[in-house]
C-alpha cells in the first residue's frame, strides 16, 4: 500500500514538498495518474491523506499529505529521518519509508549506503544490549552498563552509555560488527570462553571511553567514533588472555608430566629396592659356602648364589627397559610442549628449562643407580665362582693336565 503513495509521487515528477509537508499536482489527467489516485483514495489514514482531488476538462488537480514521521513516512533526507525516528536509539529501524532527496524507498531493490549505515548501527545497538553487563530499555534508547572487574592493581570501572542518536551517526561507516554479533547470539552461549570474551569487550569499551567526562552529551556517538580503537583494544586484550590461558595450561602440563614421571620412577625403584634385598642375604650365603664341608652343600649353595645373580640382573634389565620407556615418553611429551617455547613468557621459559634440567639430573642419577645395582648383582655369582676356583683349583689343575697335557 505504501508503495502506491510513492509511485504516485514519482509519476507526477517528484514535486517539492511544501512547508507543511504536502505535495500537489495540476496537469493533464493521464491513465497512470488516474489509476494511482483511485488506489490512494481507498488507503487507510496511516498511509497519508488526499486533501482534495478535482478533475475537469482533462485537467486533474490534487493535493496529498504523506505521513511525516514513523512508518510509511516521507523524509526530506536521511538526517531528517534520524531526527524524527526515535526508535533507532532502541535498535529499531522503520520498515516503510521514502527519502525524497535520494528518491529512494525502503522497498527498492537497489541498496542505499545511508540506509545500510543505519541498519548496521541498529544491529550494533541491539547486540551491545546483549553483551553489556545490564541493559535498561527507555522510550527512545537503551541505558547500557559496561563494567570491568577489579584487577590486582586496577580498581573496577563502570560506564553507562545511553544509545541516543543524532545526525552525526550517518558520518560513521561501521563495518566491523561481526565480533559483537557473534558474542550476542544466544546459540553461542555454549561456546568456550564466551563470558570471558564479553567481559573483555566490556573492558575494552570502558578502557577506551574512560577519558570521557561524566556529563558527556552523547557517549554513544563517542563510542561510534572510537569503534576501531575499541576493537583493537579488544583483540589485544583477548590475545593476552588467550596466551595467559595457554601458558597456564602449558605450565600445568609440564608440572603434571614431571609429577607423573616422578611417581612412575618412584614405583619402579620401590620394586627394585624390594628385590635387591636378596643381595645382602646372598652375600651372607657366601660365608655359609666357605663353611660347607660336603660337595653337595657346596654345589647347592653355589648354584643358589649364581641363580640369585642371574635373577637380579634379569630384574634390573627389565626395570631398565621400563625406565627407558618412561624417559622416551617424557621426551616426546616435552618435545610437543616446547615446540613454541620461544613464544612463551620469560618466566615460563625459565620454569620449563629448570624442569628439564631437574629431570635430566634425575635421569642421570637413575642411570648410575642401575649401573651400580647391576654391578653389585654380580657379587653372589662372582663370590661363588671365586670360591669354587679356590676350593677345587688343585682338582681342576690335575684334570686339565690329565686331559690336555697328555694330548
Amino acid at each position: 500500500m505504501f508503495n502506491s503513495v510513492v509511485e504516485l509521487y514519482r509519476t507526477i515528477g517528484r514535486p517539492a514538498l511544501s512547508e507543511s509537508g504536502t505535495f500537489s499536482y495540476s496537469g493533464l489527467a493521464d491513465d497512470a495518474i488516474k489509476e494511482a489516485i483511485q488506489i490512494i483514495q481507498n488507503l487507510p489514514a496511516q498511509f497519508g491523506e488526499l486533501n482534495y482531488h478535482r478533475e475537469k476538462s482533462g485537467i486533474i488537480t490534487f493535493e496529498f499529505t504523506p505521513i511525516s514521521s514513523g512508518e510509511n513516512a516521507f523524509f526530506q533526507n536521511f538526517p531528517v529521518l534520524v531526527q524524527k525516528t526515535a526508535s533507532i536509539g532502541r535498535g529499531e529501524l522503520l520498515n516503510n519509508f521514502y527519502v525524497v532527496a535520494d528518491d529512494w524507498a525502503s522497498y527498492d531493490s537497489l541498496k542505499n549506503p545511508e540506509n545500510d549505515k543505519l541498519i548496521k548501527i541498529c544491529r550494533l545497538i541491539r547486540d551491545l544490549s546483549k553483551v553489556a553487563v545490564s541493559e535498561h530499555l527507555q522510550a527512545a534508547f537503551f541505558s547500557l552498563v559496561f563494567s570491568t572487574p577489579s584487577g590486582s592493581n586496577k580498581p573496577p570501572k563502570t560506564l553507562v552509555i545511553q544509545t541516543k542518536i543524532s545526525e552525526k551517526i550517518l558520518s560513521f561507516d561501521i563495518n566491523k560488527t561481526s565480533l559483537v554479533s557473534s558474542l550476542a547470539r544466544e546459540e553461542n552461549n555454549v561456546k568456550i570462553h564466551l563470558e570471558e570474551r564479553r567481559a573483555i569487550l566490556n573492558g575494552a569499551i570502558c578502557e577506551v571511553l574512560d577519558t570521557l567526562e561524566a556529563d558527556h552529551p552523547n557517549k554513544f556517538v563517542a563510542l561510534l567514533e572510537a569503534w576501531d580503537k575499541i576493537l583493537d583494544t579488544y583483540w589485544r586484550n583477548f590475545q593476552i588472555y588467550i596466551h595467559s590461558f595457554s601458558f597456564e595450561k602449558v605450565r600445568k602440563e609440564f608440572a603434571q608430566a614431571e609429577l607423573d614421571y616422578g611417581a612412575k620412577l618412584s614405583s619402579a625403584f620401590s620394586d627394585i629396592a624390594g628385590k635387591m634385598l636378596a643381595l645382602p642375604v646372598s652375600l651372607i650365603a657366601i660365608i655359609t659356602l666357605s663353611k660347607a664341608t660336603s660337595d653337595v652343600e657346596i654345589l647347592v649353595t653355589s648354584t643358589g648364589l649364581i641363580i640369585t645373580s642371574i635373577i637380579l640382573i634379569g630384574l634390573l634389565s627389565n626395570q631398565l627397559l621400563n625406565i627407558q620407556r618412561l624417559d622416551s615418553s617424557l621426551s616426546i611429551s616435552f618435545e610437543n610442549l616446547t615446540k613454541t617455547i620461544k613464544t612463551y613468557p620469560k618466566n615460563l621459559q625459565l620454569l620449563i628449562n629448570a624442569t628439564r634440567k631437574n629431570i635430566e639430573s634425575q635421569q642421570r642419577v637413575v642411570a648410575w643407580t642401575i649401573r651400580i645395582f647391576t654391578f653389585l648383582s654380580f657379587a653372589p655369582m662372582s663370590g661363588a665362582v671365586i670360591f669354587l676356583l679356590h676350593k677345587y683349583s688343585q682338582s681342576i689343575h690335575e684334570w686339565l693336565l690329565l686331559n690336555f697335557h697328555a694330548s
